[in-house]
Order: C-alpha cells, then sequence, then structure tokens
C-alpha cells in the first residue's frame, strides 16, 4: 500500500520552518512581558505569537519525516488518537473540578475566570495538536533508535 499517493504531507524542510516560526512566536508571547507591555498591546502580541506557535507546529506535523513508510503513517495516527483522548478527559475532568471549586466558591471571581481560561486553552485544537507532535515524535525517535541498536547487533555478530 503506497502511503505517498494516499496522504497529503508537506516536505521535509517544512519541519524546520514550523519550528522556526513555533520558536518565533513563543518569544513574541513571551519577551514582551519582560518589557512591561500591558494592555491591548501585550493582547495583539499573546494573540499573534499564538497563532504563529499554532501555524509552526501544523508545518511540524503535517511534514514529511525523511523516510515516510507505513510504520510513521502507523505512529502518526496512533498519537492523534492518544493525544485527543488524553485532551479529552483532562476536559473533562477540568470542567468538573471549575464546576465543584465554583459552586463552592473557593477562589472568587478572578481566580474562576483564570481556572476557565485555562480549561478553554487546554481543550483548543493548539493544545490537542501540541500533545499530538509530543507523542509522534517520542515514539518515532524510541523506534528509530530501537532500529539502530537491532542493526548495531547483527553488525557485531
Amino acid at each position: 500500500m503506497n502511503t505517498q499517493k494516499k496522504l497529503f504531507l508537506l516536505p521535509y524542510r517544512f519541519q524546520t520552518v514550523g519550528g522556526i516560526i513555533a520558536v518565533i512566536g513563543f518569544l513574541v508571547c513571551v519577551v514582551p512581558q519582560f518589557f512591561g507591555l500591558n494592555g491591548d498591546q501585550s493582547m495583539l502580541c499573546i494573540l499573534c505569537g499564538t497563532l504563529a506557535v499554532v501555524l509552526g507546529l501544523y508545518l511540524i506535523g503535517f511534514s514529511r519525516e525523511k523516510q515516510e513508510d507505513e510504520f510513521t503513517l502507523h505512529l502518526r495516527t496512533s498519537s492523534a488518537l492518544r493525544a485527543l483522548l488524553i485532551v479529552f478527559a483532562l476536559q473533562i475532568v477540568l470542567t468538573l473540578i471549575v464546576s465543584i471549586l465554583d459552586h463552592k466558591q473557593v477562589f472568587g471571581e478572578f481566580g474562576m475566570k483564570t481556572l476557565n481560561e485555562f480549561v478553554d486553552t487546554l481543550t483548543s485544537l493548539g493544545a490537542v495538536f501540541f500533545l499530538y507532535l509530543v507523542m509522534y515524535k517520542v515514539r518515532l525517535r524510541r523506534y528509530n533508535r530501537m532500529a539502530l541498536d537491532t542493526q548495531e547487533e547483527a553488525y557485531e555478530e
């Protein structure tokens, strides 16, 4: 089965471009906080930086690996499914926690607003995609390391 015909992926070099865009976006979110920007300027920086991070993650996630085969397709799909399951479980748990704490009014208005924003942020597509990328890349590196170790053992014998 030819996975290249069924799955649209960007060329491998887009992983590097995506990584650069994601790092720049992260810096755009974090650096203005050190210069004391607040209000509309700070929100604009955070919005632009977040969009850049999500765009960078998409470029990394939808780019080919150096060696793309059925196993990497399997890793992609199983990592995406696991990421979705974890984030949805966290969404349910955090929504219950926020509801219980809101009912008991433990935090007050400011604390509940912060917790609600955290739940919304966690369940956004960016969080799901970030978790997917982490799981996929870790599993791919682990597989490549195991394959390299078995090749070295075969050459030693």
